[in-house]
């Protein structure tokens, strides 16, 4: 099967619609072709892709799905492949990213078809399950079930949050019926009312079982046979043992995929006959098997020449294979602008018999990731050097998400500390006042002594404001929430601006922008800090830009937020923007750029921001320029008794 491409055994009827689609006009299309995805197209190009998966998490978070279209719940840039991509690589990209369905476009770009775990399991051959001795070996275990009592609304959610395909419904530990993404599909077309009725009522039965001693050729051929991606496992007696999908079955293609990964090298060594020696096999396979579906891995002959490049290795460094087989990593680095030096150093430790892991900035589109890497040599007999593999992956998320946690955990502890000092020196300032106070009934006001006690008083108050700051920044006195418009904050927070303002706020806020459960008094302060700050930012006047949107935010985002419906916020001004080197501090509290004092600065108003934007689950960060300007981003969830 290694010269088996997609071309073959890709489905060439797939059905596309528009982003426009409205969601009730696309669930009837997947009910009536019995398919389990909608490939959104436009201009022939693929941007979407709407699977089942997608449909019960839209049901889980909300009712009111007839009003939508497609393209507010699409997965938006799906992942694609070449037509004449080999059937390993297309199961290594559909491990890699865990979906069920890879969208197949031609040399122009435009949707040629869709392959999935299906159309990869029709076209193993016999001869790849036979080694498998039973069932047993490979199913899963851990299968979710509930009872027949159990509500079709909570078993919708308890999918949705697994992120699993079914629910298995037992009786007594033995199987009674099922309930599939496509049933969920199939009840909504149906128009049931999935808040009131059990899943005893709507489960489809009975359940298609298979016996964990039986042979993996024989669920394969009912799977086949049937058109299911599923069979219930159960055990002599009967009773639920596991689950035997798909996926599981495919799994072990990568020990298939190792071997034409060898091959692969092979081949390319003797198109280039540039390597002398062969690549250690042992060396390679546990390379591979380690990282070839969750890393790059880039294959190098003992010249630097790369002749192998995966598909992981495509996502990350930005180059098609074709356009890197060949040519040397020297010359790859040096592209990319990364230090030559790292890798220099990395072959002469290899060359020693080790391996050497080093960490390295990439500029692409315009963003700085940082690529993680790891340089092993391959050897064989006599200790001859015989090539090299680099095993990369983009830890940029992760390290946005360790400073996030890290920058938290600093906040926290400076806000104990701050809350504790705020709360004793409130006390005392209080006692000062009611003295000043009490001194001032004993004088009268032409009196010297009159004003020196109005000085006093007005210092200690002016003290009092920094207390609250303080008490605020500790996060005494918890947020108290409801469901506001962020649009009647903004605006409000916009007219309390002083009359002097030499900026003016353009604000671009869609009527149909969201709800959010916020404290309204914390929420504007946030929005009022921000535009005072960008107002001073422009000390000649400017615009300052604040527009809001609706988003959906994923995990493979990148952002510390859980996945969900969100608001985002941005608020940009034309200033002189933030040097490099103090951005990533912008948010530390008592740390400023502007003149301290009463109507300067004290280094409180963004770390308070912060707070209080955590403290409502959102998220604020920052982008900026020196000599651009300046946008923070806020980041708040959604109401959840909207959807």
């Amino acid at each position: 099967m290694k010269d088996k491409s997609l071309r073959k055994i890709f489905t060439s009827k797939v059905i596309s619609v528009s982003p426009e689609t409205p969601v009730s006009e696309a669930v009837s299309l997947m009910e009536k072709n019995k398919i389990s995805c909608l490939v959104v197209v436009r201009d022939k190009k693929p941007v979407g892709i709407f699977t089942e998966r997608d449909f019960v998490i839209a049901v889980h978070r909300q009712n009111r799905l007839d009003s939508l279209e497609i393209k507010e719940l699409m997965t938006k840039q799906p992942i694609t492949a070449n037509i004449d991509t080999n059937i390993y690589e297309a199961y290594s990209l559909l491990e890699t990213n865990r979906i069920r369905h890879l969208i197949i476009v031609d040399s122009s770009g435009d949707l040629s078809g869709v392959i999935t775990q299906s159309d990869i399991m029709k076209n193993l051959g016999l001869e790849y399950f036979v080694e498998i001795k039973n069932i047993s070996k490979i199913m899963t275990k851990n299968v979710v079930t509930a009872g027949k009592d159990f509500l079709l609304r909570d078993a919708i959610s308890r999918m949705a949050e697994y992120s699993i395909s079914c629910i298995v419904i037992e009786d007594d530990r033995r199987p009674a019926g099922i309930l599939t993404e496509r049933d969920v599909v199939r009840l909504f077309k149906a128009g049931v009312d999935m808040d009131s009725l059990k899943i005893e009522e709507v489960m489809a039965h009975p359940v298609r079982i298979i016996s964990s001693n039986a042979p993996v050729h024989e669920a394969v051929r009912v799977m086949n046979k049937e058109k299911i991606r599923r069979l219930v496992v159960v055990d002599k007696e009967g009773r639920i043992a596991g689950l035997i999908t798909q996926s599981d079955i495919i799994k072990r293609i990568e020990e298939r995929y190792i071997e034409f990964l060898k091959e692969i090298i092979r081949g390319k060594e003797e198109v280039l006959q540039e390597t002398r020696k062969m690549l250690s096999e042992k060396t390679v396979l546990e390379n591979i098997l380690r990282s070839s579906t969750s890393m790059a891995i880039v294959a190098m002959d003992h010249d630097f020449r790369i002749v192998y490049y995966n598909p992981v290795a495509e996502k990350i460094f930005g180059y098609r294979a074709d356009k890197v087989i060949g040519r040397t990593a020297m010359d790859m680095h040096l592209e990319r602008k990364a230090n030559p030096s790292l890798f220099e150093k990395a072959v002469e430790t290899v060359r020693h018999n080790g391996s050497y892991k080093y960490t390295f900035e990439q500029k692409r589109e315009g963003e700085i990731r940082f690529i993680e890497a790891t340089v092993s040599g391959i050897w064989e007999g006599n200790n001859n050097l015989a090539g090299f593999v680099l095993m990369a992956r983009d830890i940029t998320e992760h390290k946005r998400l360790e400073e996030e946690l890290l920058k938290a955990q600093k906040l926290e502890s400076i806000g104990v500390l701050a809350g504790g000092i705020a709360h004793d020196f409130n006390n005392l300032l209080t006692g000062i006042l009611n003295c000043i106070t009490l001194s001032k009934s004993s004088v009268k006001p032409e009196d010297k002594v009159f004003e020196s006690l109005t000085m006093a008083e007005k210092a200690a108050r002016l003290a009092k404001d920094l207390t609250h700051q303080l008490f605020t920044f500790a996060k005494i006195g918890e947020p108290v929430k409801k469901v506001a418009s962020i649009a009647e904050i903004i605006k409000d927070a916009a007219d309390l601006i002083p009359a002097d303002f030499n900026a003016k706020c353009e604000i671009s806020i869609p009527d149909d922008l969201w709800l959010v459960k916020v404290d309204k008094g914390q929420m504007s302060r946030v929005f009022h800090n921000l535009i005072i700050n960008a107002k001073e930012a422009m000390p000649r006047g400017g615009a300052i830009k604040i527009n809001a949107v609706n988003i959906d935010i994923s995990t493979r985002e990148g952002l510390p937020l859980k996945e969900g419906r969100y608001i985002k916020v941005s608020i940009e001004d034309q200033g002189h923007g933030i040097p490099k080197g103090n951005l990533q501090k912008i948010f530390d509290p008592y740390f400023t750029t502007k003149q301290r004092g009463s109507k300067k600065g004290m280094g409180l108003g963004l770390a308070i921001c912060y707070s209080i934007v955590k403290n409502h689950d959102g998220h604020i960060t920052v982008s900026s320029e020196e000599g651009a300007g300046t946008t923070f981003y806020i980041y708040l969830p959604v109401s959840p008794t909207l959807f």
